[in-house]
């Protein structure tokens, strides 16, 4: 006989969002992936009383919490005496302190994160009026009811970017075609959200746009409030043969 599912209603504080009847699993995935924080609240669906992530022990042990500075415990070894050995050791200039730079390679994981999403996804719909990076083996994603952005280029000889949105394979609306800046895009982007619980999400980029521009679009759709309505962040592709 098979388990009965567990159901959970889910409150993100920070979002004031509610999420009803979301599968115990679902809920698991989402404090994984660090979209739940200690302080958002979760109750068994049909109950009244909200309890913290952070004090449920099903999700204690994967909710991040501050570390502590480690206890200073006092030495009760004795000092020893210096010894006298006639001799000194001289430090090579090879030994000497230096800091590792993590800026490339910071840069790399966040390359090949892109590298990574362009070889494994793949949606059509208004977006692909714009033309993407060719990928194999990509999957297809159902673009019904998804809100996809793009990122184009003015025009053929003029490397000026510009913005669009749009839902499903819908091309789009007047006012959110040809937008001049990735801020006129967020707060288009905003008022298209304001409606909606939860979306899938695809960026549609040229694939002459610049790693950085998609790379700062991305941080941002991971600030509020967007990080509280969109589920799930995709990069479209097109279809390459292997």
């Amino acid at each position: 006989m098979s388990e009965k599912r567990r159901f959970l209603d889910v409150w993100i504080v920070e979002g004031n969002t509610v999420y009803k009847e979301v599968p115990f699993d679902v809920v698991a995935d989402w404090v994984r992936q660090g979209r739940l924080l200690e302080d958002d609240m979760a109750r068994p669906s049909g109950t009244s009383e909200w309890v913290r992530l952070g004090d449920m022990a099903d999700f204690a042990v994967y909710v991040p919490k501050p570390v502590e500075p480690a206890a200073v415990v006092e030495s009760q070894v004795e000092p020893m005496e210096p010894v006298e050995t006639g001799f000194s050791w001289k430090r090579q200039p090879d030994d000497e302190d230096t800091e590792v730079d993590m800026i490339p390679l910071i840069d790399v994981s966040l390359v090949l994160l892109i590298v990574f999403m362009l070889l494994t996804t793949k949606v059509g719909g208004g977006g692909s009026q714009i033309p993407t990076p060719p990928a194999v083996y990509g999957s297809v994603v159902d673009a019904h009811d998804s809100v996809w952005v793009g990122i184009n280029f003015k025009g053929k000889d003029d490397p000026t970017l510009v913005y669009s949105l749009g839902v499903g394979a819908s091309p789009p609306a007047e006012g959110d075609r040809d937008l001049p800046t990735r801020a006129a895009l967020l707060d288009r982007l905003k008022a298209l959200l304001a409606n909606r619980d939860a979306v899938d999400l695809t960026i549609n980029a040229n694939p002459a746009v610049r790693s950085g521009d998609v790379r700062q679009l991305t941080v941002e759709l991971e600030q509020p409030p967007f990080r509280s309505k969109i589920v799930h962040k995709y990069t479209g592709v097109s279809d390459k043969k292997p």
